[in-house]
């Protein structure tokens, strides 16, 4: 019996003593509001109208009269000149040694003074078409025959034309029959043609010596490499 009371008294001290302990934490509630103010809200528009600008006006720019000038047309006059009439051209002489078979004779046109047409030398069936030499004294017939002959084989023409073409070569041959100068001193006005004629007279070096009975040292001899068409 005193046991149940102790157990009670007990349990009632450790209720209010944690009644005690956890009064002061309970937190307070101030419901007390005070004054209250009431507003009235009143309904604002969604937007403003926008006020219209007020029109701007820009002032006129103020330009000063100025005096018009007349523009006055003035002719000119150009005196024309006279045309001058040009000449024909005379055509080109012809420089082929060929002789005047109706004389007979070696003389021909184109010649230089002191030079001598030695075509006949060529030979019957001869590609050239004729030649001539500085030195009117050299008469020797077999040897125009040797040279003539040695350049021929040498010549192959390397062009075919539709018109004829003509080219004359000048060089100089000195005793031993050395060749010392070689030129073109006619062209054809076709390149080719001219260089294959000048290569045939390079290919035939040496000639033959010319003859002991010649005084002279050296010879000129111009050559005339022809062209025609179909051959």
């Amino acid at each position: 019996m005193r046991q149940d009371f102790l157990l009670s008294f007990l349990f009632h001290f450790v209720v209010v003593i944690a009644m005690v302990i956890s009064a002061p934490f309970k937190p307070r509630v101030n419901t007390d509001l005070g004054d209250v103010i009431r507003v009235n809200l009143t309904a604002i528009p969604a937007s403003l109208a926008s006020a219209e600008p007020e029109p701007v006006t820009i002032p006129q720019q103020i330009v000063a009269d100025e005096p018009i000038v007349p523009i006055t047309e003035v002719a000119s006059v150009v005196e024309a000149k006279p045309i001058k009439e040009t000449k024909p051209k005379p055509k080109p002489k012809d420089k082929r040694y060929r002789p005047d078979s109706d004389k007979g004779k070696t003389e021909q046109t184109g010649l230089k003074e002191g030079q001598k047409d030695v075509s006949e030398n060529l030979g019957t069936g001869s590609k050239f078409g004729g030649a001539a030499i500085d030195n009117a004294s050299f008469d020797y017939p077999y040897w125009f025959i040797q040279a003539f002959g040695k350049i021929e084989r040498n010549w192959t023409n390397p062009v075919f034309s539709s018109q004829p073409l003509s080219c004359i070569i000048y060089f100089q041959v000195i005793r031993s029959g050395r060749i010392i100068k070689i030129e073109i001193e006619q062209s054809s006005g076709v390149d080719a043609f001219d260089s294959g004629c000048e290569r045939a007279v390079k290919k035939s070096q040496p000639l033959p010596p010319l003859p002991d009975q010649f005084a002279d040292e050296i010879i000129g001899i111009h050559l005339e490499f022809p062209y025609s068409p179909g051959y």
